[in-house]
């Protein structure tokens, strides 16, 4: 469930910082929004509204109702599901930049994961009935809607055959190249991210996570400080994921 949306300029916000972001700079950055012409754009927009949450608070638990759609000004939002026996998985944490909630807001069934803001954050809201309301008046628009919806269909089958075919050292080189995949650069990489909140996304344990990372930067891939990682040689992360 990875960064559906402009992955690239949604994940660099994320990491270097989104506080100025205003609600045009948001809804731009949305391809299904960023087409809208000025004066849809504005409509759009009063039918919007901003929620401060603090952090570590739930916005919507796994099978709420499907209330509208949101978008991160600032801020981390994770997604979680969790077992029948209580064992929690992550399936993304997503920053400045992002959408949300997509599948719940247009067919009105429950939510398909509990959504818990990482930190205080910024949110934007809009209603579903706002929402269809909108786009039923712009019928042409409702094909980027499908688009959306597609593309994180074909990301839930990659991440199946993932769990399937790659190891463990490959399931975190892609889940490190992705995080910190921004314009195609060679620069190093910060993520604000934890070997918990790795490992929960990964569906292992925290052990096996911090062992792997420990290899990586003893081989100078790799920084760790608490709380983030700096990926210094992404190149190397991606041998590891074309070796299987």
């Amino acid at each position: 469930m990875l960064a559906a949306v402009n992955g690239q300029t949604a994940v660099r916000l994320w990491l270097y910082g989104a506080a100025g972001m205003t609600r045009q700079d948001l809804l731009r950055l949305h391809f299904f929004f960023s087409a809208l012409s000025a004066r849809d754009e504005q409509e759009l927009l009063k039918r919007t509204r901003c929620r401060r949450v603090p952090a570590r608070r739930i916005l919507f638990q796994q099978g709420d109702a499907g209330d509208g759609l949101y978008g991160i000004l600032a801020g981390r939002v994770a997604f979680t599901v969790d077992s029948v026996d209580g064992k929690e998985l992550i399936l993304n944490v997503l920053g400045p930049g992002e959408f949300f909630g997509e599948i719940a807001l247009l067919d009105g069934k429950g939510r398909t994961a509990t959504a818990v803001t990482r930190d205080a954050c910024r949110l934007l809201f809009i209603a579903r009935s706002e929402f269809l309301s909108f786009f039923g008046e712009r019928p042409e628009a409702m094909s980027r809607v499908i688009e959306l919806l597609c593309a994180r269909l074909r990301r839930s089958t990659e991440y199946i055959a993932d769990a399937t075919f790659l190891d463990l050292s490959g399931r975190l080189a892609k889940q490190l190249v992705n995080l910190a995949h921004d314009d195609g650069s060679s620069r190093a990489a910060a993520l604000r991210i934890s070997h918990a909140e790795l490992a929960a996304m990964l569906g292992v344990s925290r052990e096996r996570v911090s062992m792997q990372l420990a290899t990586w930067s003893d081989k100078g891939i790799l920084d760790q400080g608490r709380g983030h990682l700096v990926v210094r040689d992404r190149q190397a992360l991606e041998n590891v994921i074309a070796n299987g």
